[in-house]
């Protein structure tokens, strides 16, 4: 093999390799967006718990928190099919960082698993 033969080798691996660089931080920048909207869902229901605890409201609708919940779950599936993307793209080394490595249970768990509801009274004066 000449030396412009590998030279063009080379550089068809290193444009190789930059493609799935860029592809695997675009794809780690959506799991930061996605981690995002988790975060903002946790707190649009700890601020719809408060403001029951607040009132004095009973306990929380199952479908006031539905959604929030779905939404939640769909985000993480998210997150791990773009998780399983980076892996194949061959960086496993950083393919699931700390932020989304907590583990949650799966739809199929939440709805087979007992509920309960938590109640906060408000204080008689």
């Amino acid at each position: 093999m000449s030396f412009l033969d590998k030279f063009k080798a080379g550089v068809a691996e290193a444009g190789n390799k930059a493609k799935t660089m860029v592809e695997i931080n675009r794809l780690k920048l959506q799991n930061h967006n996605k981690q995002q909207e988790i975060d903002q869902e946790y707190q649009t229901m700890g601020k719809l718990l408060f403001e029951a605890a607040v009132s004095g409201a009973e306990p929380l609708p199952q479908a006031q928190v539905e959604h929030h919940v779905n939404r939640i779950l769909g985000l993480k599936a998210e997150i791990h099919a773009n998780q399983w993307k980076i892996s194949e793209l061959g960086d496993a080394n950083e393919a699931a960082p700390e932020s989304a490595k907590d583990i949650t249970p799966s739809a199929e768990a939440l709805t087979e698993a007992p509920r309960s509801e938590v109640v906060i009274k408000k204080e008689q004066d």
